[in-house]
Order: C-alpha cells, then structure tokens, then sequence
C-alpha cells in the first residue's frame, strides 16, 4: 500500500497498522506469491440529513502496482468487497478518491465536496462580541476533550464519520507511529461561560520574517465546535495570534459561515474547493428511508447499477418527520444511475446541474423539481476526516 501511493511507511508501520486493520475486510491481488493490489474497508457510522446516521463500508488503502493495471483486480477487488458489505447489511459505501475517473464505474458518486480558505487577519473584525473563553492545552488535555466535542459535531453534520479511539491515539500522537513525527501542533480548548467544553482547535505556524517585519502565516489543521459561541470565539482567536497575518485553513465547509460574522467578509476568501467524499448505495430501501426531506414528496425512481446492488425501481414518500422508501412497481418518474443518486443522496450535489449534463431523465413532467426541492439539506454536507 506505501508502495502504491509513493509513501515512505517507516519500518515497523505495518505491525502497528495491523491493530486497526480488519483482516476479514481487507483484500490482495496476489502474484506468484507476490503483493501485486491491495484493498480494504472498515465500517463507520456515517451522518446524513435529518440528522440521522447510517451504517457506511469506508473504502481506503486501494492500489494495483502499474505492472498489474488493466488486468481486473480492482475491479474483483471493489466488486467483492461491495457484496460483503451488503451482505453485512451496510446501507451504502463511501471513499475518498485519489482518481476522479475510476470510482463511477463501480457506482460511487461525488457527494461531499471541501474548502480551503485564506484570512486575512489584520482586516477580520467580528460585528458581534464573542463569549466564553480559550486556553491553550497539551496534546494529552485535548485527547482527553476534543472527542467528546467531534462526537457531538460530526452527529449534527451530515456527511461526517466516526473517528475511533485508535484514530485519535495516532493522530494527536499519544502512542508511537513508526515512521511518523511527533505532535507539533498547537491545541486550545473553548469552554463555555459554563465551563463546558464546546469547541478544540488545533494549528500551526509558517514563519515569514520580511525585513524585520512579521508576515506568519497560521494554518489551522482543524477547528471544530458544537456551538455558534465555540465557532466564533475560536476563529477570533486564531485572527488575534500575534505575528501573523494570514490563516490558511482547508478541509473545510463549501458553505462556511466566517465572512457573514465580519465587519468585512472579503476577509476571507475560498481559495479551493474539490470533491471530497463519494458515496455508493447498497440498500436503497433503507438508505432512503433514513435520511429526513424538507418538503413532504413522492417520487417513483427506476435506479440502474451495472453491479446490480442497488438496482430497481423504488417508491420514495418523505418528509421532514420521516420517510419510507420501498420497491414499486409504479411507472418511474425518475431514471437515473445509482452513481448519480449517490451524488444526490446528502443534498450537496444539485439536481438540476446533472439533469443538464444528461445524467436524470425525467420520465414525468415537474419530477425533476420536485426531486430538488426533495433531495436539498439545510447543512452542506461536510466532512472533516481523511480516511
């Protein structure tokens, strides 16, 4: 797998891996005894709107080496692990793709994209006073804090998965990666006029000494909260660091609400956007049935899948108190492929922009409007962890 993506492990990665590694969902293309492909999966708890979660396959650690391409690994690879995800009872699967091009084929459809930004902090003055405090704090007080904050984020969030103990054990660096730096970032902690902790932010600094004169750049690694008051209070607190006079913060919301609480929203601007997160349904039924609409609706979709997990035609009746989705024999007011319907699955992803690049039919008149105002989310799906 380090191999594959041009990654320099370290000695002594692979036994530390293997702790996290499910064997019994981890595959390998095999050459004469050789590791020629390598594939796996792991299961997490996935956000979709309503808020609501479901159970997702997450896809990772995918490689064929190039003296194997073309000669169907991947595609026995995926196909097989697919399957046992269904079978498993797994609604859908998600991945994030280091190729744009080869995901769709297998169904997968972008659904999650992300952001980058750049503040420039000398001119970011917030229009309203912010509340609670920020304490800096050691790798080890954020292990203990900041999971509890995720947690409560990533259940609101749609597009958001699960991180376990093991995940932030090796990120804040509290065991030995082999092969890996220890923790240089910096933590502060946001506590409520309570005291409770609502929100962790996590950067570093870029030094730039021009003529005498401090121009540091701040790269914020993540900022997370629960609260208004915690998001808020926390960016201010990066635009007040001396020394600086930019922050640069990426994987972040396509729709983040910065600007809108300063004086002068061009202040920040989006410096990058990009697909992020796709999404494959399995269970159609039950994919479908999970997720809350903002508008009560009605559609008949005639879902196409070359893999034939998800194909079919589906009765979908929802609304924001519930839904119910089930098989139909109805005539379609939809036809799309199960690619597509992935794409729409968490609202990010408009409707009516695929339907003019040709990837909706609608079979009735008005269906493609309705499917808008169905298939909209009030949050733009968002996901903050790599996988």
């Amino acid at each position: 797998m380090g191999a594959g993506f041009l990654h320099d492990l370290g000695e002594g990665y692979a036994d530390y891996l293997a702790g996290e590694v499910d064997f019994e969902r981890t595959w390998a293309a095999l050459d004469d005894g050789r590791v020629v492909g390598t594939l796996r999966s792991f299961a997490t708890e996935f956000t979709v709107p309503g808020p609501r979660v479901v159970a997702a396959a997450a896809l990772t650690n995918v490689t064929v080496s190039a003296t194997h391409r073309r000669a169907g690994l991947l595609t026995r690879m995926i196909s097989e692990d697919l399957a046992a995800a269904a079978e498993r009872g797994e609604q859908l699967g998600i991945l994030i793709a280091s190729e744009y091009p080869i995901y769709g084929r297998f169904g997968y459809g972008p659904a999650v994209e992300s952001a980058s930004y750049s503040i420039e902090s000398a001119s970011a003055r917030f229009r309203q006073p912010s509340c609670g405090s920020v304490d800096h704090v050691d790798a080890a007080t954020a292990r203990r804090e900041a999971p509890a904050v995720y947690e409560r984020f990533r259940t609101s969030q749609p597009g958001s998965i699960e991180r376990t103990p093991y995940w932030w054990d090796r990120e804040l660096r509290q065991v030995e990666v082999p092969g890996k730096a220890p923790e240089k970032s910096f933590w502060a902690l946001y506590r409520s006029q309570e005291g409770s902790v609502e929100g962790y932010l996590r950067y570093r600094g870029t030094p730039n000494w021009d003529n005498m004169r401090p121009r540091h750049t701040l790269v914020v690694e993540e900022l997370c909260s629960s609260t208004s008051a915690a998001y808020q209070r926390l960016w201010q607190h990066c635009c007040d660091i001396d020394l600086t006079s930019s922050i640069e913060a990426g994987t972040r919301s396509v729709s983040e609400p910065l600007g809108f609480l300063l004086t002068d929203g061009r202040a920040v601007q989006q410096t990058g956007r990009h697909d992020f997160i796709w999404v494959r349904l399995l269970d159609v039924t039950a994919s479908l049935s999970a997720r809350r609409y903002p508008v009560e609706g009605r559609l008949v979709i005639e879902v196409t899948d070359d893999l034939g997990l998800a194909k079919g035609r589906y009765l979908l009746e929802g609304g924001p108190t519930g839904a119910e989705c089930r098989r139909s024999q109805q005539s379609a007011d939809l036809t799309l492929p199960v690619d597509v319907l992935g794409s729409i699955y968490l609202g990010g992803t408009s409707v009516s922009a695929l339907a003019e690049a040709g990837r909706i039919d609608e079979q009735r008149p008005g269906a493609l409007a309705e499917a808008a105002s169905l298939f909209s989310s009030y949050k733009a799906p968002w996901c903050t962890t790599w996988f």
